[in-house]
């Protein structure tokens, strides 16, 4: 196990680490995330005509309940302060989720760029300055909160528990990727490709998990994320998406064969970039 990949892990085998209490702490954020969820729904169904901006707002109010949960459950029983999720020490280094972000942005980018000249009928241009800056204005303050909610939750919290039961990393990340594809299994897209799908998410989720026990900290995989996230739902989105958002681009479907295929090849280049191209140089320096 490497140095930094112990240090992380060992932040969740701190005092007050017993099974109980990260069982205990899963039941308090799903109870916030899914049940007080509820509550922005009812207030926005109340005051506002849903549409994509009422819709984005509602989804992502949910994740601050599951916010609150979190901090809720590490506050009372883990009595370890939120940050202790990101990294020893407490601290952020934002440099690194920037360098993430941008990265992942990029690739999403390419990524939808060949898919456009591959399948050149497959996306309308929806751009609508009116509403498309509104949207972009909210999208960029609430997505990285949904993201890094995320992030501190299923790479955070949930692989810091693991680890007081499993001591083999590449078991904590498995575990993790599969507890993260399950609550996306409900999503509407399923219905373009169950399987390939399903996959897709565990992909994400599993390159998220194995990015952040090799860095030893979460930024990398909170970059990622919201860069993820805000591509989607700002440059190209598709019709039957979860999230209704105001894109520039939006698909008439999801080619969940290519959205496969795609975050697999993206993945790769992202862990090369990251932690195998100075290895590569020196190889060939070497040789």
């Amino acid at each position: 196990m490497l140095p930094q990949t112990e240090r992380y892990l060992d932040l969740g085998r701190q005092e007050r680490n017993h099974w109980w209490r990260y069982l205990a702490g899963v039941a308090i954020i799903a109870a916030f995330w899914i049940g007080l969820g509820v509550l922005p729904y009812a207030w926005l169904a109340a005051v506002l005509e849903f549409g994509p901006l009422a819709d984005y707002l509602a989804v992502n109010l949910t994740i601050v309940m599951m916010l609150t949960g979190l901090a809720l459950a590490m506050r009372v029983l883990h009595r370890r302060p939120l940050m202790s999720l990101v990294a020893p020490g407490n601290s952020i280094a934002w440099h690194r989720i920037f360098q993430g972000a941008a990265l992942w942005a990029l690739l999403a980018v390419i990524s939808v760029a060949v898919e456009h000249s591959l399948y050149p009928d497959r996306y309308q241009f929806t751009f609508n300055a009116g509403r498309f800056f509104v949207f972009a204005a909210v999208a960029l303050v609430l997505t990285p909160i949904q993201t890094t909610t995320e992030e501190l939750v299923f790479r955070g919290y949930i692989m810091q528990g693991l680890a007081t039961m499993v001591r083999a990393p590449l078991a904590v990340a498995i575990v993790s990727a599969a507890i993260f594809t399950v609550p996306h299994l409900m999503n509407p897209e399923m219905r373009y490709g169950g399987m390939l799908l399903a996959a897709s998410y565990f992909t994400i989720g599993l390159l998220l998990a194995v990015v952040t026990l090799r860095d030893g900290r979460l930024e990398l995989a909170i970059g990622v994320h919201a860069a993820n996230n805000l591509t989607l739902v700002l440059v190209a989105n598709y019709e039957g998406s979860v999230l209704a958002t105001e894109s520039v681009l939006t698909a008439r479907e999801l080619d969940a064969a290519y959205a496969l295929v795609s975050l697999v090849i993206g993945a790769a280049v992202f862990y090369w970039w990251f932690f195998g191209r100075n290895r590569t140089v020196a190889n060939a320096t070497r040789g």
